[in-house]
């Protein structure tokens, strides 16, 4: 995979390099790229494969008829969209992708059989049984192919992937966190001793107060509230933790954060902040010095809050490009990104206090987005062919869930505010602007239901729906 040409002249020359360099036994192969019989399967196999990859053919057995519409919210067989209507043209079950394995596997046995091979793991590596095709010309030498010498690992790695695998061990991604982590649960201290100074001590058990812990750290700390986000999962840790911190944090700050994690950080973080985020709080923002001028500071990297799923993300301060790229269900309040802004959205809310890069809303499908500005020059960044948009006061005039956008917005400005943001205060003091200087994003085609004084046909009153925008 990845090699960049077809699988079976990557697989063949990794499967030769690591035969010659006596390291095949410690490492288990697997290929993908368009696996659809057994016969794929099997010559695979032979070439030195011993897991296999099936993407696109499973797809198919359930439905999927490759209009490639994937990206446009408009997949006619309901697969890759959001929208009700075709979702309700999915036809797919488990049945149908468990037949086309075991068809799959049935086949496999087959060719077996006509090597007189008694299973898979037998055939590994034993490219003796290739040969070119009879029936057609050699256009090409295939002898380098299926020239490496038989492997001949023990009984148990030949039919146990698995024992190929290496333990090695690794620093966590960030010690510091592990550090603080381990001190509070008592558990062993992980890696290396970090550079941290605690500035407050665990509360007790009986105290129902979340855990508050002071701080320092650096790029090297990684992916800083993931681990927390396990212990709590497998219960190690039972109740809400905080983290207070100060200084750069590495890539992927607040990553994977679950609903019981709190992290608050001045200073500033790299890419991914908020990667995945599943429930938790991240808030960024700069030293007081810097205060003043946190809308014009990049204070956040690439990528932030990317595939989320709930939670919350405060960004005092502007973040980089591709800000909240396939969030299917966080919010977050920034002062300004860079391009690709709420790309591939499906869900969620963010508000943007601030200007914008180019391509705005580009693939968005769901979820909303509040932008402030109050020049109307920003606007134009919006990708028109994925997103509509409309001034907040006629959202509040026109449409039945006015208020509700309305009160929304202004919740957020609050809490942004709270987190300590001077330009979410500034708007806050003149709340009759924001209908003028606040523009709703909305997808094209997202239905507001809206009342129907009458139907036209028998004069009952109902619902209707209209495209927002």
């Amino acid at each position: 995979k990845h090699v960049g040409i077809p699988w079976e002249l990557g697989l063949a020359e990794v499967h030769q390099v690591l035969m010659r360099n006596d390291l095949r036994d410690r490492v288990a192969l697997r290929t993908d790229g368009g696996l659809m019989t057994g016969r794929d399967v099997v010559v695979a196999a032979l070439l030195g494969a011993e897991e296999f990859g099936f993407g696109t053919a499973g797809l198919i057995a359930l439905g999927c008829d490759m209009a490639r519409q994937c990206h446009l919210d408009t997949c006619p067989t309901g697969i890759a969209t959001q929208r009700e209507d075709l979702r309700a043209k999915f036809t797919g079950t488990p049945e149908d992708v468990v037949r086309y394995f075991t068809a799959i596997a049935e086949d496999v046995r087959s060719e077996l059989s006509r090597l007189g091979a008694g299973s898979l793991a037998e055939v590994v590596g034993d490219n003796s049984r290739l040969r070119p095709a009879a029936h057609r010309p050699h256009t090409f030498d295939l002898e380098r192919l299926v020239s490496a010498p038989g492997w001949t690992p023990s009984v148990e790695r030949r039919a146990d992937p698995r024992r190929a695998r290496v333990e090695v061990e690794r620093e966590p991604a960030s010690p510091a966190e592990a550090r603080l982590a381990a001190s509070y649960i008592h558990l062993p201290a992980v890696g290396r001793d970090p550079q941290v100074t605690t500035l407050e001590h665990p509360v007790g058990d009986h105290d129902p107060d979340p855990l508050g812990i002071a701080a320092t750290i650096t790029t090297a700390e990684r992916s800083f509230g993931a681990h927390t986000s396990g212990l709590i999962e497998r219960a190690k840790v039972r109740r809400p933790v905080r983290w207070r911190l100060a200084g750069a944090a590495g890539q992927s700050f607040g990553a994977f954060s679950s609903q019981d994690v709190s992290l608050e950080l001045v200073g500033q973080a790299n890419d991914y902040v908020g990667k995945g985020l599943s429930g938790g709080r991240v808030v960024v923002r700069p030293d007081d010095a810097l205060r003043e001028r946190a809308a014009d500071l990049a204070i956040a990297g690439n990528a932030c809050l990317y595939g989320a799923t709930g939670g919350r993300i405060h960004l005092v301060g502007r973040a980089g490009i591709r800000f909240a790229v396939r969030n299917s269900g966080a919010t977050a309040v920034v002062e300004g990104v860079g391009a690709h802004g709420c790309e591939y959205m499906t869900g969620g809310v963010v508000v943007i206090l601030g200007t914008v890069g180019p391509n705005l809303g580009a693939g968005m499908t769901g979820g909303r987005a509040y932008l402030w500005d109050p020049t109307g020059t920003s606007i134009a960044a919006a990708d028109e062919s994925s997103v509509r948009w409309t001034r907040l006061g006629s959202v509040v005039g026109e449409r039945p869930d006015g208020a509700e956008r309305a009160a929304e917005l202004r919740t957020l400005l609050e809490e942004h505010r709270a987190a300590g943001s001077d330009r979410a205060r500034s708007l806050l003091a003149r709340p009759g602007r924001l209908g003028d200087e606040m523009w709703l994003i909305e997808p094209v085609g997202m239905l507001i239901p809206v009342p129907v004084t009458a139907d036209a046909a028998n004069g009952s009153v109902g619902e209707g729906v209209v495209s927002a925008g």
